[in-house]
């Protein structure tokens, strides 16, 4: 197998879609309810939160199913469609991994309704158990120490540095929105490039924060594209 120039490293909510695969499945929530139950509140830790309302969809009885149809409503972020197919145009040079604090399941469900499943190489997200086609359990990705912007389940930092080698690479893309986008963009290179998406919690970190890479601010896949084809020259 020829070596890859590029590795491209995708978050995936508010990324990839234009949303939050955890809190868009709320419109799930039984008739009448706008909000979940108070004792949810409660609960420190993202991962663990969202099993409990997962837990919650199953004793109120909505199933798997809808809870994937619902997923499969979600819009990808303006332009990602054509970056992925720029991606696959160029896939002989490209090692694509997506790598997100959703789960296995509601990534699994959009990238079969949208059609690029075969241009993801990896995927590196919380596991999920689905218990007699009925109910939903996610479990923590791993159990990390970061002490940066990252969730106790997931560091991307530690996922990429345990699988990969940045310097078998020409260049390293990031692509990310969020707050646990920030530490994994502390091990890029200055030849690597981050894309940041305009108007979300990544920006504001760099702008308190610089890193050392390249980076490029997008509103939309589009945006990414025009830096990218510079690269298939």
């Amino acid at each position: 197998m020829l070596k890859k120039r590029f590795l491209f490293i995708f978050d995936f909510d508010n990324t990839i879609v234009n949303d939050n695969t955890d809190t868009y499945i709320w419109k799930l929530l039984p008739q009448g309810q706008k909000s979940l139950p108070s004792q949810f509140e409660k609960e420190k830790h993202w991962n663990k939160f969202m099993r409990k309302v997962l837990q919650f969809y199953y004793h109120n009885d909505i199933s798997v199913q809808q809870i994937k149809s619902c997923l499969q409503e979600m819009e990808l972020t303006q332009g990602f469609g054509e970056l992925f197919d720029f991606i696959r145009t160029n896939k002989e040079q490209i090692e694509c991994i997506i790598a997100s604090d959703s789960n296995t399941y509601f990534i699994d469900s959009i990238l079969d309704k949208q059609g690029f499943k075969d241009v993801i190489d990896k995927i590196y997200t919380n596991p999920v158990q689905i218990i007699d086609d009925m109910e939903i359990s996610i479990f923590p990705y791993h159990k990390n120490d970061c002490e940066s912007t990252c969730p106790r389940n997931m560091c991307k930092r530690t996922i990429i540095m345990d699988n990969y080698q940045l310097t078998n690479y020409e260049k390293v893309c990031y692509f990310g929105d969020g707050k646990n986008d920030y530490c994994p963009g502390t091990i890029l290179r200055n030849e690597d490039i981050i894309f940041v998406r305009k108007g979300y919690g990544l920006e504001k970190l760099i702008q308190k924060k610089d890193l050392l890479c390249e980076k490029v601010y997008f509103e939309s896949g589009i945006d990414c594209i025009n830096r990218l084809k510079n690269l298939f020259l």
